[in-house]
């Protein structure tokens, strides 16, 4: 069985559309890595749960994310995602 779904929308990718079982996040800013177990993600938030949403909420209060001038320069990302053929935002994908 494969570990991802196809994704054919033009929706945010979502913690239903990632089928892998470690969620990894990593900020290259911050020299910060994490692995989130997927199941207590989406029993947390939800199937539906974007990783645009996941990362708003890892990151709350990084000074990156919330700069003054507005501009987010906050690095995290999810390498899980590039592994798996996915990205943030379905459109995205070749």
């Amino acid at each position: 069985m494969s570990s991802i779904r196809k994704n054919t929308y033009g929706e945010p990718t979502t913690l239903r559309d990632y089928r892998g079982t470690v969620i990894t996040v990593e900020c290259r800013a911050c020299d910060r890595n994490a692995k989130l177990d997927r199941k207590a993600m989406v029993k947390q938030y939800g199937a539906s749960f974007t990783f645009l949403q996941l990362r708003r909420r890892l990151t709350l209060g990084c000074s990156r994310l919330n700069a003054e001038d507005g501009i987010d320069r906050c690095q995290t990302r999810f390498p899980c995602l590039l592994a798996a053929g996915l990205s943030f935002n379905k459109e995205d994908i070749p």
